[in-house]
Order: C-alpha cells, then structure tokens, then sequence
C-alpha cells in the first residue's frame, strides 16, 4: 500500500515537472518579449490618442480620441508619401523578382553552374553591407559633378542628370539603391528554389522536342511558384517600410517629394515634435502593410488552389 502511494506521488510530481517544464524554459523569453513589444506597442497606441508635444515635456498630456488620426490622414504630405511608397514597393518587387529569377537561371544552368561560386560570393555583398552604409557610397556615386556616374557619361558624350536634384532622378535613384540591395536575397532563394526542380521532368520535356521557353514556363516556373510568392510577400512587406536609404540619399528632398510613409512619421513625431501624430502615423502604416500583406498572402493562396 505505502508502495503504490509512492508511486502515485513519484508520478504526480513527474507530471508536475513536465508541465512546468515548459513555463520555467519559455517564462523568461515570454516576458522579456512583452517587455520589448508589447508594452512599447501599447504605450505607442495610448499616445495615438494623446495631444502630446516632445518640445513641451512638462504639458500635461490631453486625450483627443481619434483626431491625431483623423490629422494624419488629412494631411497632403501624408497622403502623397503614401502614394509614393505604394509606387516604390511596387516597381522594386517587380525588377527584384525578374532580375532575381534571370541571374539564378543564368547561373543555374549547365553551362554556369561549374563557375558559379566567385559569382555568388561577389552578388551577396550589397546584401551584407548596412543600407545606410550602401546609401552613403551611392550618394557618392550620384554627386553630379564629382560623381562616378555623371563622369561615366560625360565620357560618353552624355550629360548625366542631376540625380538627387530633380523629382524624378531622385525616386529613381532611391529605387536603384533598392534593388541593389535586395536582389541577392531574391537570388539566394531563387537558386535554392531551382535545386528542387525535378531534373527527370525537365530530361523528359528537352527529349519530347519541348524548347527552353517551354520548359521554363510549363514545369520550372509552376515547380517554383511557392517560392516565388513567398519572396514577394517578404519583400513587399520589406519595402513598405523604407526609410535609412531615403533619410541618407534624399532626406524627403527635392521638397518633399520624395518622403515616404516613414520618414514622413518620423519627422512628425521627432522633428516637429508631435509625438501623438507620429504614433496615429505608425497604426495607419501598421493598417497599411497588413492589407498588403493579408492580399499577398490570399493571391499566394488563391494561386496554390
């Protein structure tokens, strides 16, 4: 009797440790991420609801609902760097995705594929270095007198435009740097993605007369398509959230033109000091890339289907 009491109690405590083995290994990442997220977030959208100014710590903080939302919205700067954004995260995701998928095809064919390794190494290195160090040493590059790239045409017999001067040489400076950077990463994982192509497959195409065009379109792409849309989802969510690159090359210039959703809620929140605003500013671009997101992810699904 005293045996199986023992027992009992030996598997009762066996039981105890084993259900609180998990709390005592994951309490402290637990809490340390609700001290590094959640309460941040939280007190982020507490202050959306506040008039609060940074130049005036003393002023006592009043709450005025949605109307720092309701600001933000109405604002034309607001607006127009949204539209800017938009406009920007789509022509980037689309040249990083083709130009990500041809140069992994290029080195993933036959012909390549041996001497492919120096080409890799040299590819992820804009993906290595920080993009406020990559932005810097293309601003260099974009000076329009000392410039590498307005001397290169000055040698053609071209004048270079003055690239971080006018509108539209600034967003498409921006958008250079971007794709500059991003590319490899769409590399990586498009090579990655080629290397589960089933080589019998393609045999059996290339022996029925089928041309490369056709192989590619009807088995290598279909086989990839998963990775290609998991590659869009995380750049579109990527690219939305630019901001280092914009602030070192352009910093919103020429005017305003060039602001994006963030550096427009940043200069808002710390350069003019209302803080209230920049937060409102945060939850509608959190709104913003959630859409995106969630739409991304449907077309992913509707495709899979």
């Amino acid at each position: 009797m005293k045996d199986r009491k023992k027992r009992s109690g030996m598997v009762r405590q066996a039981n105890l440790s084993t259900r609180l083995a998990p709390m005592v290994f994951l309490g402290p990442a637990i809490i340390l991420l609700i001290l590094i997220s959640v309460v941040p977030l939280c007190y982020s959208l507490y202050l959306s609801t506040q008039n609060y100014n940074l130049s005036m710590p003393n002023r006592p903080m009043k709450f005025v609902g949605l109307e720092n939302y309701r600001t933000m919205l109405l604002k034309p700067a607001f607006r127009e760097s949204l539209g800017w954004t938009l406009i920007f995260s789509s022509v980037s995701v689309v040249f990083e995705t083709v130009l990500g998928l041809g140069i992994a095809l290029m080195l993933h064919s036959d012909s390549t594929k041996r001497y492919s390794a120096p080409f890799k190494t040299i590819m992820i290195i804009p993906m290595m270095i920080a993009p406020v160090v990559s932005a810097t040493i293309w601003k260099l590059m974009y000076y329009p007198v000392y410039g590498v790239l307005n001397n290169t045409l000055t040698m053609l017999g071209i004048n270079g435009p003055n690239w971080l001067g006018e509108t539209f040489y600034a967003k498409i400076a921006i958008i250079i740097v971007e794709i500059w950077g991003a590319t490899p990463f769409c590399i990586l994982v498009y090579q990655a993605a080629l290397n589960t192509v089933s080589t019998e497959m393609i045999e059996a195409a290339r022996v029925d007369g089928a041309s490369a065009g056709r192989v590619f379109f009807s088995i290598t792409l279909p086989s990839i398509r998963n990775f290609i849309a998991l590659v869009v989802s995380i750049r579109i969510a990527d690219s939305l959230r630019i901001f280092d690159i914009v602030m070192q090359l352009t910093n919103g210039a020429p005017g305003s033109t060039t602001e994006t959703i963030g550096t427009t809620i940043y200069k808002a929140a710390f350069r003019y000091y209302q803080v209230g605003q920049g937060s409102a500013g945060a939850f509608l671009f959190f709104i913003v890339i959630s859409i995106v997101s969630l739409l991304s992810m449907m077309l992913m699904r509707k495709r899979e289907d």
